[in-house]
Parts: C-alpha cells; structure tokens; sequence
C-alpha cells in the first residue's frame, strides 16, 4: 500500500492476542521492509510457501527512492532469509550504549540521519520489520545484547493514534518485558 496507508486498520484486522506470542497461524502478516534485501524475501517467501495468507508491505514511495536504503548482493544470495528484526548495523560496541530506540520503517533512515548529525554514539535503533505475526522473541534476544540500556522509546512519524504504536505496545509489554 503506498498511498495514505493506515496500518493501524491492517494491524486490527489481524487475529492475534496481545498477550499470547505469535506463530504462522495469523490471519495476515504486515510487514514494513527497510531494505531491498528485504523486500525480495518477502515477496520470495510469498511464493515458495506452499500456501497462501495475504501479505500487507507498508512501503512509502520514498523509501524506493532513498540512497540510504541499499543492500549487497550477499543479503540476497543463497541462504538468506527475511529478519523480522533487524540490529542496528551503525553500532560497535554494545557497552557504550544507554538509549534505546524502536521502530520500524523508513523513519529509521530519518533517525539515523539525526543520529549522525547531531553526532551521538551512545544510542541504538532497532527495526521492527515483522509486525504481525510479531517477532518477541527475535525482539528480546536483539534487546539483551545492549543490556546498558535503562529504557527503550518507541519512536514513529504518526501522532499515538495512528500507526502501530496501539498494536504493539501492548506486545512489548507483556511479550519482551520492555
């Protein structure tokens, strides 16, 4: 969906329990890829599954034109897979980091951008690509490799009433413990 997409209405159509953890058996899933690699394993993972389950892709168009949003040819090569979550490739040491970021979509392009400019080294984004079926546990095992981090933010373009925010937060709380 590209124009004026609400993916608050995607995500309360689907068949998911807050606070039950998510397995293939959801209705839908809805996805927000960040990279090309991405991209092409989902529409990859689409096909070659051996049954089908609609599959919402919140893509903006800018996020096609973005130079930031690039991938190598090895993120599609043979043996790769699509991660529901991904880490944040601009961070090298775990230790030396105390604020925590969530989010998900092409506004991790946008605070990464601020993050460099404003020169700040002690935070890490993490993108949630996989909103429903929600991944608690890659979320959880990407959140205990920065175990400095007192509290983490999720951060997003739309005001609290629109976009994932009402979907997920009860997810985090109850699934992940943030």
């Amino acid at each position: 969906q590209h124009s004026s997409c609400r993916i608050e209405r995607f995500l309360q159509q689907c068949n998911t329990s807050p606070g039950a953890y998510d397995s293939d058996n959801v209705n839908m899933n809805v996805v927000f890829p960040t990279t090309p690699a991405q991209y092409y394993h989902l529409l990859r993972r689409q096909q070659v599954r051996n049954f089908r389950k609609p599959l919402i892709v919140v893509g903006p168009k800018g996020l096609l034109r973005l130079s930031e949003a690039v991938s190598s040819l090895e993120e599609m090569s043979p043996g790769t897979h699509f991660k529901p979550v991904l880490s944040d490739p601009n961070v090298l040491s775990t230790g030396a980091v105390t604020d925590g970021i969530l989010c998900s979509g092409k506004h991790y392009y946008a605070l990464d951008r601020h993050r460099r400019e404003k020169g700040i080294k002690n935070c890490v984004i993490i993108r949630i690509e996989s909103l429903c079926p929600f991944p608690a546990g890659g979320l959880r095992e990407e959140i205990s490799k920065f175990p400095s981090v007192q509290s983490w933010t999720w951060s997003q373009e739309e005001p609290e009433n629109m976009g994932a925010w009402s979907y997920l937060y009860p997810r985090f709380v109850r699934q992940t413990g943030t």
